[in-house]
This record gives C-alpha cells, structure tokens and sequence, in this order.
C-alpha cells in the first residue's frame, strides 16, 4: 500500500495513568510508523481535566496532563509527530498548532478512537474519518436507547472491538451502521518473552470504576463488577494462585471484602502504575485470568481485551471469560475461554497441565494474529473499502 497520510486521536495522559491504554494507543502508533506510513498522534484534553501530581486542579500548562503526554510522545520517539491540544483553545504541547493542521489537513485518515478528536476543525481537513469504538455494547445502547451524540455523523468509516457487533451472534442493535471488526495491535519486538514462573498466579488487571448500568429489551447490561461476583469463590475450587491487581478501591470496599472471602489475593495498581512496571507484572505472571464487564458477556459483544493481547504477545496463556470471541479466533492452545465456574476451573487445569505448551501457544497467537503487519493492513484495506461502500445507514 502506498504511503499514507495518517492521524490518530486518542486520550493518553488522564491521571493517573492507565499503562495498558497507552500501550495501547502507542502500539497503533509505532505500528503504522514500522509500516511506512506518516503518522500523526493527537490528544484533545480539556481544561477542567488538568491536574497537578497531588490531582489538584493545575493549569494546563503547569499540569501533569501535560508532562505525562510529553514523556510519553518522548518514551515512543513520537517528538514531532505529536500534538496535544487545549479543547477550545489553541494551546498545545508538541506539535504547535500551525503544524498540527498542516498535519491533519488532507489526512488520509483520521482514526478517532471513541469519538475522542471533537474539534470540528479538525475533522473537516481530513479525507475519511474512522470512528474507532473501544466500549461495545455500551457504544451501540449509548446512541440507539438513551439517544446519546457520539459525533457518529461527521464519521464516514465505523470499527470496534466487539467482534459480533452487527451481526446475528449479538442482540446489541447495529444503530444502522455497517460495523467493521478489528483486533488489538502488538508490536511483537516490544514484548519479551520468557517462560512463566513456575509458582506464579494466575492475574488480571481490572478497575471497579466505570460505566453506569443500561437498559435494553428488558434486560440490564452491568459493570464488571457483577461478573467478579460470579466467579468470587473460584479460588476455592483450584490449588492455582488467583490474583487481581485493582485500579483503586477504599479498604471498606464489599466487593474487595467478597473477593478476599473467596480467596482473591487483591492488589493495587500501583504495582503496575507505570510502562515498564506494567510490563514486568505481566511477565511475572504465571497466566491471565480475564473477567469481563457484564455488559460484553451479555451482549455476546465479542469484545477482546488489549490486556489479553500484551499477556499473550509475552508468552503469557490467557484464560478468558466468554464474550463471543471464540466464535472468531481459535481457543484451546494458549487462548482458553469460560463461561461458568466449572469451565473456568477446566481452564486453569489445563493450562497448568501442559504449562510449557501454552505458553509457547501463546506467543504464536499473537505473532498470527495480533502482529501490526497482519492487523494494521488489513485494517486500511477495510477502511477504504467501507468508504467507498458507505458505512452508514441511518445514524
């Protein structure tokens, strides 16, 4: 494919820092880069979210927001590819705003994940606008029952996460826009891999906070909070170490109380607070233990973790609760999938049983499937074709 004129929109530097999302956003980055093309990395923030370290309200230009997105654009060599700009203003970090038009106008493509870029300005220079949905399930009710703007018209290209949104598999509505599916990226280089300790736990990495419950069809799509209350006596049916490093919690938390009642060991995530402490608490796990939001398990959205994706592409198994995904990746080998008690029990059994296997699985997962160079062309090839075809109906 030809050189490309490449924008992406995401949010990086709201403290504190989330590491999985960054890596996230920064593997999409250094992927389209790897691949030739000019990218362009853009954060709109606004003035009420700016902080200072202590999290106290702080100017912009005095704000944590600021110095986290400025290492961050520094760690990934993005110096002069990056820009964050002040909603409503024209201030910015990185790239000033003369050159962050100059790159965004008569972009190929600007990849706006969630909807996140709201400037206008910005939207209208590029050639093809790319909705990038990160929240599925959540995204389609959003817009479909509780008659939310997500800025869906001044898109012309729609991709999730949600492997079966709009099609048969889920119930979730489709919001009349023909729904492109796509894996997370990993930069395959950027994660070593090394056999798993032999008396390591079983992980996952989760935050209680989060969307508020919806409403649809007579059915309630909840947090992730009502599935760790499903499998909150799981440890007490295997010998294997179960751990969950949480975002943050207070000590009188009943769903902390729940988990430690069932034998959870439950930890803080300031253990994995930053890149490379994210990093080694994966590599220092035997396995990940994924529980997902209700919300995805009950709309058999098909979602798929990029947390899962960075336990995998480091040699990590990944015993994941079901969301559908299974019925459009291969599991078993390195990739397992639950939807109760006794198959997540199964699932850990087997990993343990032939732990070497799984682990070299798991790394193979993620070269075959979630590999920038597999992922990211197949990505642009959908988008030009979903543009030239229309991607939406009635939104």
């Amino acid at each position: 494919m030809d050189r490309l004129k490449i924008v992406l929109g995401a949010v990086l530097s709201l403290p504190p820092l989330s590491p999985g999302m960054v890596w996230n956003w920064m593997q999409q980055a250094q992927g389209f880069l790897r691949l030739g093309h000019d990218l362009t990395f853009v954060e709109e923030v606004d003035s009420g979210w700016c902080v200072d370290s202590a999290g106290r309200p702080a100017p912009y230009e005095s704000s944590l927001n600021r110095r986290l997105f400025l290492s961050t654009v520094e760690r990934f060599g993005l110096q002069g590819r990056a820009c964050q700009l002040l909603r409503g203003r024209k201030a910015t970090s990185g790239l000033d705003f003369e050159a962050l038009k100059a790159a965004v106008t008569d972009a190929d493509l600007l990849i706006n994940m969630s909807g996140h870029i709201q400037s206008e300005a910005l939207l209208e220079m590029a050639a093809c606008r790319v909705y990038f949905d990160q929240d599925p399930v959540y995204t389609q009710l959003w817009f479909s029952e509780y008659g939310k703007d997500l800025g869906f018209a001044a898109h012309d290209v729609f991709f999730t996460v949600g492997l079966n949104i709009g099609t048969p598999r889920s119930p979730v509505p489709d919001c009349g826009i023909a729904w492109n599916h796509a894996l997370p990226v990993v930069v395959i280089d950027q994660w070593p891999s090394s056999h798993g300790p032999s008396d390591g736990r079983f992980t996952t990495i989760a935050s209680w906070s989060g969307y508020g419950d919806l409403f649809h069809q007579g059915e309630w799509y909840r947090s992730k909070y009502e599935e760790f209350q499903r499998f909150a006596e799981l440890p007490r049916h295997v010998t294997q170490p179960l751990e969950v490093l949480l975002k943050s919690f207070a000590p009188d938390d009943d769903g902390v109380g729940l988990l430690l009642n069932g034998g959870w060991q439950v930890e803080r995530g300031e253990r994995a607070g930053d890149l490379d402490s994210y990093q080694a608490y994966i590599r220092g796990s035997r396995a990940e233990i994924g529980i997902a939001k209700n919300a995805y398990v009950r709309g058999r959205s098909g979602w798929f973790s990029d947390r899962s994706a960075h336990y995998l592409a480091s040699g990590r198994p990944v015993l994941a609760q079901s969301t559908g995904f299974e019925h459009c990746l291969p599991t078993g080998e390195g990739l397992l999938a639950f939807r109760d008690l006794e198959e997540a029990v199964t699932g850990i059994e087997a990993i343990n049983s032939d732990y070497a296997r799984h682990c070299r699985e798991a790394r193979r997962f993620a070269e075959e499937f979630l590999d920038y160079q597999k992922v990211l062309p197949a990505f642009l090839n959908d988008c030009f074709s979903s543009q030239k075809n229309g991607s939406v109906a009635h939104a």
